[in-house]
């Protein structure tokens, strides 16, 4: 086997080992990853597959429910535990991971191929999200095995891709909706527009009204059973979640949480941070590769050539398709990222960059980063937004089924680390319960601000995590 490419199984198996590590030991954490975790939850334990529900009556219409199958699955399969939610993510990475592999080493070679999986795998954002509960590894998964295929099919090689290009666009508006076609359209659009006549021909080659019946087998019944089980999901979801949420910056029908409204174009910002730190290495290599007569030339024939000028749309369309938006997260990011890897992989390959050093600088840092993280954050739990340390507290205390109260509010986390629908009670109730001098124990844990709202000479306070304080009464 050549050295470069043992190197790289070694680096690219670490990343992926040492991401295991805070899917077992990190709490699940609010407020993205304890909602979806707990939805996931009630999936499994209402045992309804098709509504996914925001609390034990309210349902939840801001997402499909590919992702939420996956870890109902493996709440089945594995139990209440802080890593079952998050190991599906984990295992759709990896499929995207071989998605890419089986691309490059199909197209190119396998030193090329090892390089690419080992760039993306260590990106800040494709390590963090490997290991998060969140829908986004899901829509990549989906959007990568439509382009792959896509790809493969440009190249001859139709014996399944063909076919696996609209299983992938149905996957994705299983996951996120419109989206998935959006994204994949809009790169596939765009790459045609650089040689009209000649790439269009290639569309021809497609299954494309036996291949459409495929994506809409795959996709719409769902849609169907979830409008007649739950009406108002459809005109909540298309017109709200997508087309509100992307046109109308001060958009304020978010049923489950906010907008995050931020300044034009701000979304390039966040494609540089999701790349960390490949994506400021590629500028360090371009400028390197400029001494090995690099030629402006190059620039012309890469979009003229077919494969090149696909991997730079697609590495860029999602950065220009939201530069027009304002509620955008960093997350939207991810499904440009194998692109990205693959480019970079091509580059480093072509001008001859690889050194052991530079790739065992760049691929640690992120997982070393977050091991020292992990080491703080075991001495000082409050730093982490989540309630299983004072839910724990609570049930290490409680007994006979001792009340617990959240004054206002709840947070996502004390919602599924209890386990069961919380009881909220408004300030009035809360000056009841102090004035009634019951010798019953109860407990009440209030956001710290709201915590003038109580008068401690009923309350006594026992735990105080990042954001709330868990009070017993004084009897």
């Amino acid at each position: 086997m050549d050295k470069r490419i043992r190197y790289l199984t070694i680096l690219f198996w670490t990343v992926m080992f040492t991401r295991l590590i805070p899917m077992v030991f990190l709490p699940l954490t609010d407020t993205t990853e304890a909602r979806y975790a707990n939805t996931a939850l009630l999936m499994a334990k209402l045992n309804d597959w098709i509504t996914p529900y925001f609390n034990y009556d309210v349902p939840f219409w801001g997402k499909p429910p590919l992702s939420f199958w996956f870890q109902a699955l493996s709440y089945d399969i594995f139990g209440i535990h802080d890593f079952t939610p998050r190991f599906p993510s984990f295992i759709i990475t990896l499929a995207t991971i071989w998605l890419i592999y089986k691309l490059i080493i199909t197209l190119y070679d396998k030193f090329t191929a090892m390089l690419a999986i080992t760039i993306y795998a260590s990106m800040l954002l494709v390590f963090a999200l490997s290991g998060a509960v969140l829908t986004d590894t899901y829509l990549t998964f989906a959007t990568t095995l439509s382009l792959v295929s896509f790809v493969m099919v440009l190249y001859k090689h139709k014996k399944y891709w063909d076919y696996l290009f609209f299983v992938g666009i149905g996957l994705g508006i299983l996951t996120k909706g419109p989206l998935a076609l959006v994204i994949v359209g809009g790169i596939i659009i765009l790459w045609i527009l650089f040689s009209f006549k000649r790439r269009m021909q290639t569309i021809g080659t497609f299954p494309l009204l036996s291949g459409t019946l495929l994506m809409l087998f795959i996709s719409i019944p769902w849609y169907i059973m979830a409008e007649v089980k739950t009406p108002g999901f459809l005109h909540y979801f298309i017109l709200g979640e997508n087309l509100g949420r992307f046109l109308d910056t001060g958009w304020h029908g978010d049923k489950y949480g906010s907008a995050h409204v931020h300044a034009y174009g701000t979304i390039w910002l966040m494609w540089l941070e999701g790349s960390f730190p490949w994506g400021i290495s590629m500028v360090y290599l371009f400028f390197k590769g400029l001494k090995k007569k690099f030629d402006l030339r190059i620039i012309s024939e890469v979009f003229h050539s077919d494969t090149y000028s696909f991997y730079i749309i697609w590495a860029l369309f999602i950065a220009l398709f939201f530069s027009i938006a304002r509620n955008t997260l960093w997350t939207y990011v991810l499904p440009s990222l194998p692109a990205f890897a693959i480019l970079l992989a091509l580059y480093i390959n072509h001008y001859k960059l690889y050194t052991f050093k530079f790739m065992l600088i760049n691929t640690l840092f992120v997982p070393i980063t977050l091991i020292i993280g992990l080491i703080y954050i075991s001495y000082h739990p409050n730093t982490l937004k989540t309630e299983k340390f004072l839910i724990a507290k609570y049930h290490a205390i409680a007994k006979h089924n001792e009340p617990l109260y959240f004054l206002k509010h709840k947070s996502f986390s004390s919602q599924y680390y209890m386990n069961k629908k919380l009881n909220i009670i408004n300030i009035k109730k809360l000056h009841e319960l102090e004035k009634q001098h019951t010798n019953k124990r109860y407990f009440i844990a209030i956001n710290k601000a709201h915590k003038q709202s109580i008068d401690k000479q009923y309350f006594m306070k026992i735990f105080v995590s990042k954001k709330y304080i868990l009070f017993e009464n004084r009897r």
